[in-house]
């Protein structure tokens, strides 16, 4: 089973996020998605940034893929695209237009977490074009996974730690925030590199504002269902950066993997280092923001 590490879901600087890869070629992830996904004026790293990067990474071992933006709605952020493309990688596709501009019989192509891929017809569709490898949508639960990977046999990755990308809007919730519109776009988020946390009225964490997407307030993780998510034929668990302790976290997952770490004690350790409050009730095929510290049973009896 792979350990891979998704694409920066915030705005970092082109420094915060060199160093950043410094540090993640010395860790033990084997796949490490690089490129914008949730807004297309997040652009610290540019498409003539990533050789250097990717180089780097691939020295150290790590496979690389480029993620494409998950709205493709104008011909400015098809541009963007298409000199994404011509860099020589494997591809994520999140939204089903790179499909037409990265072909998968000419180089590995996967479809990301933001393509559909919620049933058997949607995987077969995207096999029949060449298509091999998937990342299931974050609110896809666990006999779900399971059903489609046994009736298609994709390689399946499952977003497996991190706080969750879950909308996309036309409008930019960071600039708002600062008394701007979208079109005023100053990079504000660029100040919060984790995101703005809002709350209820009560004071209960709700979700988290990236500019123009919203993430879960709580970090997802599915440490402690490591074994039933093997069991299950999943080849790749997903972690999602974060600004602080991402190699930390990635330590975890691969004692996790390796069987020298518990289920209680990785989960407890994870805690600490996001937050204080977890999730993964989308897993289990319940509410997102609830927890389980296990596969319930009525779940774990399905493959």
């Amino acid at each position: 089973m792979e350990l891979t590490l998704g694409p920066v879901l915030y705005e970092w600087s082109r420094d915060a996020l060199f160093n950043f890869y410094r540090e993640v070629s010395e860790t033990s992830v084997d796949r490490v998605y690089l490129g914008e996904v949730l807004c297309s004026k997040k652009r610290a790293l540019k498409p003539e940034d990533i050789p250097a990067i990717a180089e780097m990474l691939e020295k150290a071992g790590k496979k690389v893929v480029l993620s494409s933006l998950a709205v493709i709605s104008n011909e400015d952020e098809l541009e963007f695209t298409r000199r994404l493309l011509k860099l020589p990688y494997a591809v994520e596709a999140n939204d089903m237009s790179v499909l037409n501009m990265a072909d998968p019989k000419e180089r590995e192509v996967f479809a990301g977490p933001h393509i559909t891929t919620y049933n058997v017809p949607s995987i077969e569709f995207l096999q029949s074009t060449g298509i091999k490898r998937v990342t299931f949508p974050v609110e896809l639960s666990r006999d779900s996974i399971a059903y489609n990977i046994r009736n298609t046999g994709i390689e399946g990755e499952v977003f497996s730690h991190g706080r969750l990308p879950l909308a996309f809007s036309w409008r930019c919730y960071t600039a708002r925030a600062s008394g701007l519109t979208k079109s005023e776009c100053r990079r504000n988020c660029k100040d919060e590199p984790d995101g703005i946390l809002i709350k209820t009225m009560e004071g209960s964490p709700l979700f988290t504002l990236s500019g123009t997407s919203v993430l879960s307030a709580d970090a997802y993780t599915l440490a402690g269902f490591v074994e039933d998510l093997r069991a299950i034929g999943v080849k790749g668990l997903r972690i999602s950066p974060q600004y602080n302790d991402t190699g930390k976290i990635i330590g975890i997952f691969r004692k996790r993997l390796e069987g020298s770490l518990g289920a209680d004690e990785a989960v407890a350790e994870l805690r600490l280092l996001s937050g204080g409050r977890l999730c993964n009730g989308w897993y289990a095929g319940a509410a997102g923001k609830d927890f389980f510290e296990r596969v319930p049973e009525e779940a774990a009896g399905t493959n």
